[in-house]
């Protein structure tokens, strides 16, 4: 920037510079201060002026800090001197007056005080103060002007060189290098000055727009030179604008691969710089082709024939990728290059869904994650719901493009979860024998049943939804429903020191089993068998010599029992549909 100074007589202020100009001196001055003499002074300038003290004479007490006597003087409310002692006119012009002054439009003020006593008569102070121009251009390093700066009383302006122009805000100069280029089909593009360097503060635009059948091609062509910070950052920026996006911004020393094809009938070229560096800038040759139609309708995605590039009504089939299907439901469809660059129709390929696993509600099979992502991909994992079922088969499955759940060992079957039959808890023993009558211990036979109605005896669960008992126990519940009863139950108490007895009276349809190990079970525990249902025995009394009891062999009716549960689990499934 350059500063021209020059004076202007503006007459009207010469009214405003006799108020704002006098002298300024402590009380009694010449004849000297009286002990706490005190004053306050202030005077502040109109716009592009400032107030300038010029002292002419000081004389007052000399201390320490000047704590007794002091003479404060503050420009702008910041303290800028504190003065006591004797100075000579001489020394208070070279080494006070000079920074006496206030800022631009800004103001000067004093503030004198003296303690209670002095050992002798001091005579104080005078000073004269003035109204002065300010002068922005040569004073003021943030006056903005870009270029030239131009003093006068009261103010300043900006100017710029030949080719400039002062921008809206009248300080930045800058250069007029936006073009509405709507219509041509080729031409030139160049930033301001080219081949020199480019002007500083450019905001250039250039406009390209041609008929919806055609796009831009971009050469760039020449030295490319556009400011780059050292952090790799672009200080100064090339960018193209599209319908579609923004490409860049460019800068550096090496320029874009040509042709930069630009997939639009609309452009704009946007050149923006700051206010330093004497880079070189860019020329690029614009010219149009016809619009093509990019590789891909729609993402994942294949198309035959596969080319890489396609024009006006050229035609593909469109088959989403593995994973992806049509919301259609067809498996494939046509689609066409228009003219304007677009394909038509277009139809996405979105992720197959494999819903929400299918599992009844009265299914011990649960999902590990209640609300679990079912898109392709996506996983999935089963549990049952309690320690007493066991799962049998896979226990993860993944969502397949087939839109199946389908296992990790590619299975597309849910597993199911198996009841746990003939394992008591840890802690306790079954028995599969009678040894002398005792009390169960708790959770000792967990699959124990007990019925009192219509006549009393006992039953086995053999999975969660099925007891075996014997068919005279439950004689007659057609009228009198039969109740089975589980878990804690208080039953009838046998004879202490008699359940060396075999079964008895009461005890039908109980169970006969028999403990076998099995590497299978939960914790390779001891699991027990069902072999045989009591069917009747001796009354449980002591004059009888009869100790006999009669069961009824389970071996021999396995193929009846998993039947008739198949048959009639099948039926109720059947009527839920």
């Amino acid at each position: 920037m350059l500063a021209v100074s020059f004076c202007l007589l503006l007459l009207p202020l010469h009214v405003t510079a006799s108020i704002l100009s006098g002298w300024v001196e402590s009380p009694g001055y010449p004849r000297g201060y009286t002990p706490d003499s005190s004053l306050n002074w202030s005077r502040c300038a109109p716009p592009g002026h400032s107030i300038a003290l010029m002292l002419t004479h000081l004389d007052m007490e000399d201390s320490d800090g000047c704590e007794n006597d002091a003479l404060e003087i503050f420009a702008d409310d910041k303290q800028i001197d504190v003065l006591c002692g004797e100075k000579s006119f001489e020394d208070l012009a070279s080494s006070v007056n000079p920074h006496l002054r206030s800022s631009a439009s800004g103001c000067l003020s004093l503030s004198f005080h003296s303690d209670f006593s002095n050992t002798k008569r001091h005579t104080g102070f005078r000073g004269f103060y003035t109204l002065q121009d300010f002068d922005e251009c040569d004073e003021d390093p943030d006056n903005g002007c870009t270029q030239f700066c131009h003093n006068y009383i009261g103010g300043y302006r900006c100017s710029c060189r030949l080719g400039y122009y002062l921008d809206t805000d009248r300080h930045t100069c800058t250069v007029s290098c936006s073009e509405n280029l709507s219509g041509s089909l080729g031409g030139v593009v160049s930033s301001p000055f080219w081949p020199g360097p480019y002007s500083e503060h450019s905001h250039c635009s250039y406009t390209l727009s041609v008929e919806d059948n055609l796009q831009f091609l971009l050469h760039f062509t020449g030295e490319f030179d556009v400011e780059q910070g050292q952090d790799g950052r672009c200080v100064d920026a090339l960018t193209v604008e599209t319908s579609s996006g923004t490409l860049g911004p460019f800068c550096g020393s090496v320029a874009p691969s040509s042709p930069l094809l630009i997939h639009s009938n609309h452009a704009r070229i946007v050149f923006t710089s700051d206010g330093q560096g004497s880079n070189y800038g860019f020329s690029v040759r614009y010219s149009t082709t016809a619009k093509t139609c990019p590789g891909m309708v729609t993402p994942k995605s294949t198309m035959v024939p596969q080319k890489t590039k396609y024009n006006q009504d050229d035609t593909v089939t469109v088959t989403c990728d593995p994973g992806s299907v049509l919301d259609t439901g067809d498996e494939e469809y046509m689609s066409s290059c228009q003219r304007t660059g677009v394909w038509s129709p277009v139809y996405p390929c979105e992720p197959v869904n494999c819903g929400q696993p299918d599992i009844p509600s009265d299914n011990a099979l649960q999902l590990v994650d209640n609300d679990p992502r079912t898109l392709f991909l996506d996983e999935i994992e089963f549990k049952c719901e309690s320690k007493y079922y066991k799962l049998e088969g896979d226990d993860k499955y993944i969502c397949a493009a087939s839109g199946m759940w389908t296992s990790v060992n590619g299975k597309d079957i849910f597993p199911k979860c198996i009841e746990v039959c003939g394992i008591p808890d840890k802690g306790s023993s079954a028995s599969g024998r009678i040894f002398g009558g005792r009390e169960a211990k708790l959770r000792e036979i967990p699959w124990q049943l007990l019925t009192k109605t219509p006549r009393r005896g006992g039953a086995s669960l053999i999975n969660d939804r099925w007891a075996l008992t014997a068919a005279h126990v439950v004689d007659g519940y057609e009228e009198n429903p039969t109740t089975f009863f589980g878990g804690l139950i208080d039953g009838v108490k046998v004879k202490e020191g008699a359940h060396g007895e075999d079964s008895c009276r009461g005890d039908s349809g109980g169970p006969l089993f028999f403990p076998r190990l099995s590497s299978g079970n939960r914790d390779n525990s001891v699991a027990h068998h069902l072999v045989g249902i009591v069917s009747w025995g001796s009354p449980c009394d002591k004059t009888i010599e009869s100790k006999k009891g009669y069961y009824t062999k389970v071996e021999n009716y396995l193929k009846w029992i998993k039947e008739t549960i198949s048959r009639e689990d099948q039926g109720e499934e059947n009527e839920g549909e």
